[in-house]
């Protein structure tokens, strides 16, 4: 409503900012805390998967993803999985090192996807879904050059830091950033078929005149 939005947007001007001491965050609200990802998750990797093993589907396989980023990742399917338990899984090399993903439901990973369990003494005070959409922006900053692209190996997994609210407060932000890009995926995904039918119609345009099918 109308008199939410003024009333978040009056807080946010009214609320008493600190450093952080991290550049790419700059000031957060005097009471978040900055944390290391180390101190919320156990780290963990994949394993090798060779392709020989994708003798599955989606309908009758568990997913595997990998370093890639297109198709969420999914590299394709095997007989066995070796998660079932919500985490956070990020690209350890190549271009693309540094992607964060949430994935739910029963999948594996190989052995260039890195794997963020929450600590179980942590899970009622950490949000898996705010920290996804922190690692989101943040993890990106931490790549390095390597010879083949980029890298974040574990132990440069382990010490980022992100900017830590209330529970509360990272619940309230998770249903607002989920509404919200929600809508916005929707809108690149309609923007996007657009772009695909604008293309076919060039081709097929193309196409027509340059075999004679249509005259000037």
């Amino acid at each position: 409503t109308s008199k939410h939005y003024q009333g978040r947007m009056w807080r946010m001007l009214t609320r008493k900012m600190k450093d952080s001491g991290i550049e790419w965050i700059g000031e957060i609200p005097e009471d978040w805390d900055v944390v290391q990802v180390k101190h919320l998750f156990e780290i963990g990797r994949g394993r090798v998967i060779s392709k020989e093993e994708l003798k599955f589907d989606s309908q009758t396989g568990y997913p595997v993803y990998s370093s890639q980023t297109k198709n969420d990742g999914v590299l394709g399917f095997i007989g066995t999985y070796d998660f079932d338990q919500p985490q956070l899984t990020w690209t350890t090399d190549g271009a693309n090192a540094g992607t964060v993903f949430l994935r739910k439901g029963k999948y594996n990973c190989t052995n260039v996807c890195g794997t963020l369990k929450l600590k179980s003494d942590i899970q009622d005070k950490i949000s898996l879904d705010y920290v996804y959409h922190a690692l989101y922006v943040g993890a990106p900053y931490y790549k390095r050059k390597d010879t083949n692209g980029y890298k974040i190996m574990n132990n440069e997994m382990a010490v980022i830091k992100i900017s830590l609210p209330s529970i509360e407060e990272q619940h309230q932000i998770v249903s607002y950033l989920d509404e919200q890009t929600t809508r916005i995926d929707k809108l690149i995904e309609d923007k996007t078929k657009v772009i695909e039918e604008l293309e076919d119609y060039k081709k097929s345009l193309i196409y027509e005149y340059v075999t004679g099918k249509k005259e000037m």
